[in-house]
């Protein structure tokens, strides 16, 4: 794997020819014309004029282009991020990802190391800021919806064979313990902090009717969902 010891910023084409690599730095895509194929941590992504992509180091990618492309990359050492992220970062090119890519396009030309150096260093921090992945912040969002493992592989660009390791490595918890506990939560939640019926609880937590929805509490509390709310209403 290439070391880096300074910025690089600059226009970069690729061959139809796949090209399979590691690096110590981490690296941004932002395409300009035409579409790349990017493989990389077992994701296929198609990365279009309307994305950018972040690279963290030492992730083996490879990647081709079956049209007239331009891209622009950006190559910024390993220290500017700090903490451990997903084999890739899909962006939709919003205001704030547009004004960045115009931003680098400039520097292409001036090749200022303060300027590249100043802007590495607030790329950092938004990235950082903003690394909960697509599939788990949707989880936490919709807690009522019956979800499946296709799905949420589709939403990080995995195949489904290998999105439940990829989802512990993130969480420490299988897809599957991570919505149950998630559920657990807003269930006593609502259950001590609202007088919302029971069938209503059932539902913002994901049940089609409330027998399916005590017995499951049951199974993780010992106790049904009426019981572990009167206790709580008896104690204040």
């Amino acid at each position: 794997m290439d070391s880096l010891q300074h910025i690089i910023c600059e226009r970069r084409t690729y061959s139809h020819i796949f090209d399979s690599h590691a690096h110590t730095y981490c690296q941004m895509l932002f395409p300009l014309e035409g579409q790349l194929d990017l493989e990389t941590e077992r994701r296929k992504i198609r990365l279009k004029p309307d994305q950018m992509l972040y690279i963290p180091p030492g992730h083996e990618h490879r990647f081709r282009s079956l049209e007239r492309n331009e891209c622009l990359v950006l190559d910024i050492p390993a220290y500017f991020f700090k903490g451990s992220f997903a084999p890739g970062v899909l962006n939709k090119l919003d205001p704030f990802w547009t004004s960045i890519r115009f931003l680098l396009t400039e520097e292409t030309k001036q090749q200022s190391a303060h300027s590249l150096s100043l802007l590495a260093e607030y790329i950092a921090e938004k990235i950082q800021e903003n690394r909960t992945n697509d599939s788990i912040a949707y989880i936490r969002r919709n807690l009522s919806k019956t979800f499946t493992i296709k799905e949420l592989a589709a939403m990080e660009h995995y195949h489904p064979a290998y999105y439940s390791d990829w989802f512990k490595k993130q969480t420490g918890k299988s897809p599957q313990a991570y919505i149950a506990e998630l559920r657990m939560k807003k269930a006593e939640q609502m259950l001590i902090e609202t007088k919302c019926r029971l069938t209503d609880i059932s539902q913002e937590v994901g049940f089609q009717n409330l027998s399916s929805f005590t017995r499951w509490f049951v199974r993780h509390k010992g106790i049904t969902p009426r019981v572990f709310r009167n206790t709580f209403q008896s104690d204040k």
